[in-house]
């Protein structure tokens, strides 16, 4: 099976592989660029939970906005206001307006960007193929994950956040080319019926995912970063190597699933995970420690995204709607991230270490391993009935 056979997946890991370049070049920062600000992790965090609660307050728009627009405009719409918001955080120096406006920016290219994206991705891609599709889309996240720090870090570094989230803003505009030649999937106007409520069992697999990822490695970048003498070189280069320590290993990973072993790989995702949760909380803040724990945990994370998506693109796929699917999903990931990262807050500002956020990242762990078990037992019935390809649902 040729992982890049299909054209429009190859042009949609071109496009995430740009636009994640410029996330990695000037996003990866900001978290630890508001703490060089004099922000406290509590005011941060809470700044995540602010995104994300908004992000769900507006989501309903995009069900009137990707009808009439298309998935493929409405996506590049999304690239353009998130170039628009990455130079917005340089006028970031305490809690006020520019903070706002990055609040803002970051809902609104939230909910235009993200349900577009897994959508046409989820349409686009094979149902047999799916696991090594991902791990496609991944290679191209992976080269960017080591390439835009070390860049973001440099610039940052020697020539101060305008130039570094600057360039960030050209190069996610430069990630509009690839969807020029996209094909666009039709969304109906009208809802089918239960097309919402399809994607519940998407929602509940987001809510683990984003719990995940505004506790564990939200407090993690923190923990790293003052570790690291709060140099943006060193946190730059330490994220490089993480990333290069985890390069290839989703493709080989989502091979494993397209082959059938579906239990094998599970098990492994769960327990690597955990593993991964423990090590950032438990290795103490030695350099050397902190620079081979990143490695192992960009080497989990990266393994993480064909277990997980396999799953939720395929349910997507065959749902009545895939857009209406990822619509009710994405609300999932908002609220799961925004809880964690409140509890979160409330940990740092009753003074309690940042390990204690790291940890909460074990109840997502929990939670997406019994989803996946699920998930996964569907995802071989279903290849076992079906003797033709599926079709995109839409």
């Amino acid at each position: 099976m040729n992982p890049f056979a299909n054209r429009g997946i190859n042009r949609l890991a071109l496009h995430i592989g740009l636009a994640q370049f410029a996330w990695c070049i000037s996003g990866v920062f900001f978290g630890v660029y508001l703490l060089r600000q004099g922000l406290p992790p509590a005011t941060i965090f809470l700044t995540s939970a602010a995104v994300l609660l908004l992000r769900l307050a507006l989501r309903p728009l995009i069900l009137a906005v990707v009808p009439r627009l298309g998935l493929k405009r409405t996506l590049t719409l999304g690239t353009v206001v998130t170039a628009v918001q990455y130079p917005v955080i340089g006028l970031v120096s305490d809690v006020g307006i520019p903070l706002g406006a990055f609040v803002a920016l970051g809902a609104l290219a939230g909910i235009l960007y993200a349900p577009c994206f897994h959508t046409l991705f989820a349409a686009s891609g094979d149902l047999e193929r799916r696991g090594s599709q991902i791990g496609v889309r991944q290679l191209a996240i992976g080269v960017a994950a080591v390439l835009g720090p070390l860049l973001g870090g440099a610039l940052l570094t020697a020539y101060g956040p305008f130039a570094a989230f600057g360039a960030a803003s050209a190069v996610n505009l430069l990630a509009v080319a690839p969807l020029l030649g996209l094909a666009d999937v039709k969304i109906a106007r009208v809802a089918p019926p239960r097309a919402f409520a399809a994607g519940w069992s998407g929602a509940l697999l987001f809510v683990s995912d984003g719990w995940m990822m505004c506790s564990a490695a939200m407090a993690w970048d923190i923990v790293m970063f003052r570790a690291l003498q709060s140099r943006y070189d060193a946190f730059g280069l330490t994220l490089a190597f993480a990333a290069l320590a985890g390069a290839g290993c989703s493709l080989a990973f989502g091979r494993l699933i397209d082959r059938g072993h579906t239990r094998h790989a599970q098990a492994i995702n769960a327990a690597m995970l955990a593993a991964a949760v423990l090590a950032r909380a438990l290795c103490g803040t030695q350099p050397a420690a902190i620079v081979a724990v990143a490695a192992f945990a960009a080497a989990v994370t990266v393994l993480n995204a064909p277990a997980l998506m396999t799953v939720f693109y395929n349910e997507a796929k065959l749902s009545p709607c895939p857009f209406r699917f990822q619509f009710v999903a994405e609300a999932g990931w908002d609220l799961g991230g925004a809880g964690a990262a409140l509890l979160a807050a409330g940990f740092s500002a009753a003074g309690w270490p940042l390990q204690a956020a790291i940890l909460l990242g074990l109840f997502g762990v929990a939670l997406q391993a019994k989803l996946l078990a699920k998930g996964y037992r569907a995802h071989r019935a279903r290849l076992a009935l079906a003797p033709e390809p599926f079709s995109t649902g839409l």
